[in-house]
């Protein structure tokens, strides 16, 4: 084994985000090697030097870190720490990527000024600052239906520099253009960087103080609301809220320190995401979006946008851990839609105590789209998440703000808000009288309205809930012996408690990916039984 160095130099670009980047895995270093002594080195980029061009008149490849491949081949420096969304998908031949820290929140981030959001709900139409050839062409489709009352109308301005240079620019143009018919509304960017911007207090140093960074940033997200967008509507440029370290390709010693801190489950998934990107022919410029997340049930895979060549890409599928038989009768699967009868819905009327409750919440979770309309009304500036898309845009059709989405992948998959909201919220849920969740108001009861279930042969089952499972499997026990499927979420556990941990059971991204997986393993004839 070789020696590990005592003395490490690590480059970074100059920008706030940067430099905590760079102390973030200096201080992972330090913690893992007692005595290690570092000194920090950080530079101007090309594209921090030219701030006028949009990015896609600039040179394609490495226009923030093409600088740094120098430093590293002549030894300038040891190592340089980049957001790795920022690298060519293709390699130098002079330098190696080793490294990463566990990936930060992947999706991106719309913020949108009070007085942008009254002027897009009146006009029906919304100015957005964004030079991301991706958001600019996937966001066309999302956000008129995700708005409160719905877009007619999107327009995007090219914008550049830092996050704050770039939420100075929102603020600044959207007070300039009000009432002179010159507006912007909103800016999009990625959450990872305000998420480390806001936390950057925990990173400051000697001759390197964040605080009054945070305070600015923080006063500035606070004139805002804010959307977090769905990775399986919008996903975010590949390798998005990773970083990377970079050597120069002959340096294992210090291969051999940074695998003492390498995350390699980001590290595989976001490798992967560059190479689909590359597969399209990678860039920045390109419209395309990707993200990979590895789950103990399966490898998500979101991909998004239109290739150079025209080809429009369109996937949110999760490839299961378990093994998928080859070819699947169409008699063998039991569709949720035959399950549907099995209850009917009663409202339950709110209570004067319930609607105080909701107003008094900081954070409401709406885990159906059968909410009834009086306990949506007197919602009003809490922080609003619904459980997959549809519900989002049907809220939204009903002018309610929803700032997020768990995006059919269950309650139990992180929102990441801790950082944004200073602090994890405590979540009031909107759902059913049968719902496991605790701090919850049931706005409508799940009534038994048939005591039969017929079952023909059927072997996949597709579960939207673990209510709907269990209530199937008191009228049909046979049921058990089947294969079932979900979402990786709360249906998951729930199908695990009933049958064991040891129950075969696949894991996909929702009922469509599902249903799309099992057309393409379908045989044409009719299976014998």
């Amino acid at each position: 084994m070789r020696l590990s160095p005592t003395v490490l130099t690590i480059a970074a670009r100059k920008s706030d985000l940067a430099r905590i980047q760079a102390y973030m895995v200096g201080d992972a270093l330090q913690s893992n090697f007692p005595g290690l002594q570092i000194t920090y080195r950080f530079s101007s980029s090309l594209g921090d030097r030219n701030q006028d061009d949009p990015l896609w008149e600039m040179p394609e490849q490495g226009v923030f870190t093409q600088d740094f491949v120098r430093q590293l081949a002549e030894g300038q420096v040891d190592m340089v720490v980049h957001s790795w969304k920022d690298l060519p998908t293709g390699e130098n031949g002079l330098t190696r990527l080793v490294a990463t820290l566990p990936r930060a929140d992947h999706r991106d981030l719309l913020l949108v000024t009070r007085d942008g959001v009254r002027r897009a709900m009146a006009s029906r139409t919304l100015h957005v600052l964004s030079s991301s050839p991706r958001r600019c062409h996937n966001l066309l489709e999302f956000l008129p239906r995700a708005f409160p009352g719905g877009l007619e109308k999107i327009v995007f301005e090219p914008v550049r520099g830092n996050i704050q240079t770039r939420i100075d620019k929102l603020l600044g143009l959207s007070a300039q253009g009000h009432g002179k018919g010159e507006t912007i509304d909103g800016l999009v960017v990625a959450k990872a960087a305000i998420d480390r911007l806001l936390d950057a207090g925990r990173w400051s140093r000697e001759g390197d103080d964040f605080s009054n960074s945070v305070k600015t940033l923080r006063a500035a997200i606070d004139q805002c609301r804010w959307m977090v967008l769905p990775a399986s509507h919008n996903p975010p440029a590949a390798a998005q809220g990773a970083l990377v370290v970079e050597t120069a390709a002959g340096r294992d010693d210090l291969v051999e320190m940074l695998d003492a801190i390498n995350s390699r489950s980001t590290f595989d998934d976001v490798s992967h995401e560059r190479s689909i990107l590359a597969s399209h022919g990678g860039g920045c410029h390109q419209k395309i979006g990707v993200w990979v997340k590895t789950l103990p049930g399966g490898r998500i895979t979101s991909l998004r946008g239109k290739t150079h060549g025209g080809k429009v890409l369109q996937e949110f599928s999760m490839e299961p851990a378990g093994e998928m038989p080859e070819h699947i009768g169409r008699d063998e699967i039991f569709l949720p839609s035959r399950y549907a009868s099995m209850f009917r819905r009663q409202p339950v009327f709110a209570s004067s105590v319930d609607l105080e409750k909701i107003s008094e919440a900081k954070a409401v979770f709406l885990a159906s789209s059968h909410i009834p309309n009086e306990y949506l009304s007197i919602l009003d500036g809490q922080v609003v998440w619904a459980s997959g898309v549809a519900s989002w845009f049907r809220f939204a059709s009903k002018h309610i703000w929803v700032n997020g989405v768990d995006d059919n992948l269950g309650s139990l998959e992180p929102r990441c808000l801790d950082v944004l909201l200073d602090g994890e919220p405590d979540w009031l849920t909107l759902s059913h009288d049968k719902s496991p969740v605790t701090n919850r108001i049931s706005t409508y009861r799940l009534l038994p309205d048939t005591d039969e279930l017929a079952i023909d042969g059927e072997k996949y089952f597709y579960w939207r809930s673990g209510t709907a499972f269990k209530r199937a499997l008191e009228l049909q026990p046979l049921i058990a012996g089947g294969i079932h499927c979900c979402g990786p979420g709360r249906t998951l556990d729930a199908i695990r408690e009933v049958l064991g941990a040891d129950a075969r059971i696949l894991t996909f991204a929702g009922e469509q990916d599902w249903l799309e997986q099992m057309k393409k393993r379908q045989r044409t004839e009719k299976t014998d039984k």
